[in-house]
């Protein structure tokens, strides 16, 4: 499993290990699938490509342009995942 608490490099991580925890956890909730599944496929996000989830590409929205969007590469691919399994 890919503890996203140990990841280095591909972006500058503003968020804690607590806060990455909890965003898991509720996503897990909200998607009724398992933490460690989550987090997995968060890992895939970061290291395809860049290691970046902003350079995924969310409508064509970076992060310095999004409000919204978090500076932190792990909490924006995770929110990519959650916004692919809704579609």
């Amino acid at each position: 499993m890919t503890d996203l608490t140990d990841i280095a490099g591909g972006g500058e991580f503003t968020a804690s290990d607590e806060e990455i925890e909890r965003a898991l956890e509720e996503a897990s909730e909200e998607l009724g699938e398992p933490v460690a599944e989550i987090e997995e496929e968060v890992a895939y996000i970061l290291d395809s490509g860049t290691g970046s989830a902003t350079n995924e590409g969310v409508a064509g929205t970076s992060v310095g342009a999004n409000a919204t969007a978090s500076s932190d590469p792990r909490l924006e691919a995770l929110e990519l995942y959650k916004l692919n399994n809704r579609i």
